[in-house]
C-alpha cells in the first residue's frame, strides 16, 4: 500500500508530539511498513531559533535527527492503525550519525526514513534529509514501540 500526501492534522492523529517538538509538518509519500518520505517547514518564528544561535540562528542537529525519528514513527503507525491515543515512541540509540550541512530559520527539509529491521516492538531505521539537493544529515537509529493499554 502506498499513499501520499498527510496534513499536520492528520499527523496529530499518529503520534503524540505537540509544538513545540512536532517536526513534521507534512507526509508526502509512504510505503506500508517500508519508507516514508515527509516535510519539516523551519519557521523563523520557531521559538528554538531563539536560543540557538543568536543572530546566526541554526537548527540543533538532534532536531534533525528527532524529524527523521518522527515520519519513521509516523510510518510505523499508519501501516499498523496505530494513533496517538495508542501507541508512542522512543529513541533507543542513533548510530552513524553525520551532519554536512546547517538547516536554517526559513528552509523546508525533506526526510525519508527506511525500516531495516523490527524485532519485539524494537525498530532499527536509516534517515536522511536534505534541504534542497543538499544531504543535510544521517543516520541509522533504533526506536523501541510502547503501546497504550
Amino acid at each position: 500500500m502506498t499513499a501520499q500526501h498527510l496534513t499536520r492534522q492528520e499527523i496529530e492523529r499518529l503520534i503524540p508530539h505537540r509544538e513545540p517538538m512536532l517536526l513534521v509538518d507534512e507526509v508526502v509519500a509512504w510505503e506500508s511498513e517500508k519508507w516514508i518520505e515527509a516535510l519539516c517547514h523551519l519557521s523563523t518564528k520557531q521559538e528554538l531559533f531563539a536560543g540557538h544561535f543568536p543572530g546566526n540562528p541554526v537548527l540543533p542537529g538532534m532536531l534533525n535527527y528527532e524529524a527523521i525519528a518522527q515520519a519513521a514513527a509516523i510510518m510505523v503507525s499508519l501501516s499498523r492503525g496505530y494513533t496517538s491515543q495508542t501507541a508512542t515512541y522512543l529513541f533507543g540509540g542513533i548510530e552513524n550519525g553525520k551532519f554536512y550541512e546547517l538547516v536554517k530559520p526559513g528552509q523546508t527539509m525533506r526526510i525519508r526514513a527506511e525500516k531495516v529491521r523490527d524485532k519485539l516492538g524494537v525498530f532499527r531505521f536509516s534517515g536522511k534529509s536534505w534541504v534542497g539537493d543538499k544531504l543535510i544529515a544521517e543516520a541509522t537509529f533504533t526506536a523501541k514501540l510502547i503501546l497504550k493499554k
